[in-house]
């Protein structure tokens, strides 16, 4: 009798906890509401030009995203830029620019499907679009125990003339960064990093390939991995951190890529929030 009340008041729980939940269409975007409290918002339109994803917060409530802070106004909490294309600096203010041409999300109980078409253009010359994008973003619904991923799916197309995307070189200490970001709050300093090419710092996670980086609280075992599931042959894992922490999975960190003129190229990453399992 004790393990049927058991298994009884476990499922009731279960059940207390699914209805706190609530996905729902915004008129820029999408959200996920636990209780009251934001798990997840995509905001479309943005000062920036650039889509972004604030809070991002772990089963616990814990929120580890952080945006437009003090040192970096340009970091939106999880957030896709461009540093150089054709030499123009797409990542901090500058002239180049992102915009977002149009929108859609549709909402499936507790997932959500939000599709983005952006273009890229220098200010200076802004009828001409030097490149075009179309992005799908899925939040999963939660599990049981709160977890859920965020996919990212992006489909560039250069327009009339031949495009290279680059980075900061190398040989300056804060060089190599562009494409899919997380910037984090002070609150994950203690997260233990833990890397597929057995790095667990950020040298070595630079140092060599890899297709994932978990970045956890050892304590709650809650976090994120962060999962590079088609990217380039430059890519690798920078990150931040002594301050300022941030997982960027950057496409050029090795050096640039090229597209030509009416030519297509793909990238696609996966987070899962919450416990590794």
């Amino acid at each position: 009798m004790r393990n049927i009340l058991l298994s009884l008041f476990l499922a009731l729980s279960s059940i207390v906890w699914a209805a706190d939940y609530q996905c729902v269409k915004t008129d820029n975007g999408a959200k996920l509401v636990n209780g009251g409290a934001v798990v997840w918002e995509l905001v479309v339109k943005t000062p920036e030009g650039k889509p972004y994803i604030h809070p991002v917060a772990l089963p616990d409530g814990h929120v580890i995203s952080e945006l437009r802070p003090k040192d970096h106004r340009w970091h939106t909490g999880l957030w896709f830029s461009w540093k150089f294309i054709n030499g123009v600096n797409y990542w901090e203010p500058s002239n180049g620019k992102t915009e977002v041409e149009s929108w859609d999300a549709v909402i499936d109980g507790l997932s959500a499907t939000v599709t983005i078409k952006l273009r890229y253009f220098d200010d200076r010359n802004p009828s001409v679009t030097l490149l075009t994008e179309d992005r799908t973003v899925v939040f999963s619904a939660p599990d049981e125990k709160g977890s859920y991923s965020i996919s990212f799916k992006h489909h560039f197309t250069a327009g009339g003339e031949d495009l290279v995307f680059d980075r900061t070189p190398l040989n300056i200490p804060w060089g190599g960064y562009a494409g899919l970001s997380l910037r984090m709050n002070q609150s994950v300093k203690g997260f233990k990093l833990t890397c597929e090419n057995g790095g667990n710092t950020k040298h070595a996670v630079r140092a060599k390939p890899a297709s994932w980086l978990d970045f956890r609280d050892e304590k709650t075992g809650l976090g994120v991995r962060f999962i590079v599931i088609k990217g380039t042959e430059q890519t690798r894992f920078y990150l931040l951190d002594g301050g300022h922490y941030c997982i960027i999975p950057s496409p050029v960190h090795e050096g640039p890529i090229t597209c030509k003129a009416g030519e297509s190229f793909d990238l696609e990453y996966l987070l899962k929030i919450g416990y590794n399992n």
